[in-house]
């Protein structure tokens, strides 16, 4: 039981499986590619929803409205590869 607690303390646990219930963000792209790469990630069956982020005020890391697309966990690294195929660079994620 201790060593299990000093496992997990530690990070020497095992990680968990993906589950499919649990959204996760797929990736942050310009809110004009958003309904694009939503519209193909559901055509190749994966469920994917969009977040619009609009804001008047520039960022640091964006000067144009952008968008969150979210898929579930069991599907995250598939969706990732068809954005990176869509968009021709990997997928990246809203800093915060």
């Amino acid at each position: 039981m201790i060593r299990r607690a000093w496992n997990w303390v530690f990070g020497k646990h095992p990680p968990r499986p993906p589950d499919p219930d649990r959204v996760v963000e797929a990736a942050w792209v310009p809110l004009w590619q958003s309904q694009i790469v939503t519209d193909e990630l559901r055509a190749a069956g994966i469920p994917a929803v969009v977040n619009e982020e609009f804001t008047v005020h520039l960022t640091t890391y964006t000067r144009e409205p952008m968008a969150r697309i979210f898929v579930t966990e069991d599907r995250l690294h598939e969706a990732e590869d068809l954005i990176a195929d869509l968009t021709g660079q990997p997928p990246i994620h809203r800093k915060l």
